[in-house]
């Protein structure tokens, strides 16, 4: 069986342009589908449509085709933005409040409980509020409430975004044991790297159309349609695509312990370099954290005894599982929290006296949803906002080149809410660069990006560490992290594990053990075929085993 959308054309408004053009191809049954495209592209459409949001609740706009599936098919939606999914205060009413709706009776809907609280091993979650959860665990907590319904059709959009790498590896397994049992599942996801392994088939589309349905096979070996797409892929596959440039019978690979046996076959073979250190910074620096502790009301020690210091002109990565209190240590950067104990101190002087809206002027959280900081009814007046409330000087025309710089010049009138996710995400970093802020912090700044756009977060990340600024940067996508980050800090369970230059936190293969995180394929690469250099990006990797070829 397959579910069929057959010739879907959609625009929300009559005078709009349209959406989706045209759209036609197959859900499998009992397998992994992959929807990809650039941000933009209408996915987010087209999961509304799938779900039946367009057009029973939103029925105002121009909708032709249709979307075949049987009568009784029960269709299921795990949203990018959990909170807006959540309904209750504590963990179990979050996950049982869909069950409850389906009238199941007392018996099943306890059952169901306990089925996804070890499925997904959040059993030391369930008596939590929902309040108290990082967004990781929020995450997991959405994810369960929607497997708890046990749909026909289970769809999921970017389900992972807030997820650490534990995380990432749950969810594949889960949807592992899903697809054995015969579930059918979509993926919207730009990011292809964390579900490689398990997807089936992939759709791409560009501008509400469809420009590729096939087999993942014939999918990752087309290096146009992947860059056309905007997708993320894994590292190990980009090195392939890179090193077959320059071997060109080299063997498709895209997982790490595949590389290794492709590679091993040309590579000379190398002895051990001298173990080099980088040369830490004796700066104290200018935003600095003594003793930080944080307990919660209910009890729960977020943040112990952390010490960290922060240097201008330096981009620090905050790394860690989810709840090691990466996300509760930046609120107390900017005053969003205040410390139980311990000090928070800013060229000197300590920021607990100050309100939040005199630290951002200093010091500028960008939160990982974007909708929570979005204030403004036109993206130009978004772009402009910090300028404006700080009273910082800017000329139209600096705003309007940023804006076409950054392809947002046509949406500058536009509603900012209106925006794909990924665009809403890249104008609230935007907005930061007007801003006199000299300490800049981005919480997951990738949630809803493609490749196109993450290209351009890294840029916009260059431009302010060119500038002096400093950026704090917490991501769970560990590849971009060590291709931008100059230190690492490390988190588990609320205290420090370490801080320093990226080199020599990377040579501590005890602590990426310890919290339970894969150093990027390059940086194992590189210390596996022990190469004269430790690479953190693919471009250097590949130089330097083309450099080493047998």
């Amino acid at each position: 069986m397959s579910f069929a959308v057959k010739n879907i054309t959609y625009q929300y408004t009559p005078e709009g342009k349209p959406i989706l053009s045209d759209l036609s191809f197959e859900i499998r049954e009992a397998e992994v589908t992959a929807i990809v495209g650039p941000s933009g592209s209408g996915k987010s459409t087209l999961v509304n449509i799938l779900s039946g949001v367009i057009p029973e609740l939103l029925s105002q706009g121009v909708y032709s085709g249709s979307f075949d599936v049987e009568k009784g098919v029960s269709i299921s939606v795990v949203t990018q933005a959990p909170e807006n999914q959540l309904f209750g205060y504590g963990v179990e009413d979050a996950i049982a409040f869909g069950i409850e709706n389906i009238g199941l009776d007392e018996e099943e809907l306890s059952e169901r409980m306990e089925y996804v609280l070890d499925l997904l091993n959040i059993q030391h979650l369930r008596k939590r509020s929902v309040a108290t959860l990082s967004g990781g665990q929020r995450q997991a907590v959405c994810i369960a409430s929607v497997l708890a319904m046990r749909p026909d059709i289970l769809i999921m959009d970017e389900p992972v975004s807030s997820l650490d790498p534990n995380g990432k590896k749950m969810i594949q397994s889960v949807l592992n044991m899903l697809r054995a049992s015969g579930q059918t599942t979509v993926i919207v996801d730009n990011n292809l790297d964390w579900f490689s392994d398990i997807v089936d088939h992939v759709i791409g589309m560009v501008d509400g159309k469809v420009v590729f349905d096939g087999e993942k096979e014939t999918f990752f070996r087309d290096f146009q349609i992947q860059k056309k797409l905007g997708v993320t892929i894994p590292q190990a596959a980009e090195i392939y695509r890179e090193l077959s440039r320059k071997i060109p019978d080299l063997e498709m690979f895209y997982t790490p312990e595949d590389a290794k046996m492709e590679i091993a076959m040309r590579i000379k073979s190398l002895e051990p370099p001298a173990l080099q250190r980088e040369p830490e910074s004796e700066d104290e620096g200018f935003l600095s954290v003594t003793g930080l502790t944080k307990t919660f009301a209910d009890g729960f020690r977020a943040l112990i005894e952390v010490d960290a210091a922060f240097q201008p002109g330096k981009v620090v990565a905050i790394l860690g599982q989810n709840g090691s209190g990466k996300t509760t240590f930046v609120k107390h950067l900017n005053g969003l929290l205040r410390p139980t104990q311990g000090t928070v101190a800013y060229q000197g002087l300590e920021t607990t006296k100050k309100s939040v809206a005199q630290i951002s002027r200093d010091i500028i959280l960008v939160f990982q949803h974007p909708e929570h900081m979005i204030f403004e009814e036109t993206v130009y007046a978004e772009l402009t906002f910090c300028a404006r409330a700080q009273g910082v000087p800017f000329s139209e025309e600096e705003a309007l080149k940023t804006l076409e710089q950054y392809q947002l010049l046509e949406d500058k009138e536009e509603l900012p809410a209106n925006l794909s996710m990924g665009k809403k995400h890249i104008l609230t970093i935007l907005s930061v660069l007007f801003s006199s802020a000299e300490v800049v912090i981005l919480d997951e700044p990738t949630l809803g990006m493609d490749l196109h756009l993450k290209d351009k977060l890294v840029d916009i990340i260059q431009a302010l560490k060119n500038r002096g600024k400093t950026v704090i940067v917490i991501s769970h996508e560990i590849p971009l992290v060590f291709d931008i980050a100059d230190q690492l800090l490390i988190l588990d369970e609320g205290r420090k594990l370490v801080q320093g230059a990226k080199g020599n936190v990377a040579a501590r293969q005890d602590i990426f053990e310890q919290i339970n995180i894969d150093l990027p394929p390059v940086v194992a690469l590189s210390k596996y075929f022990n190469l004269p250099r430790v690479c953190f990006d693919v471009e250097s990797f590949v130089e330097e085993v083309a450099a080493n070829l047998a």
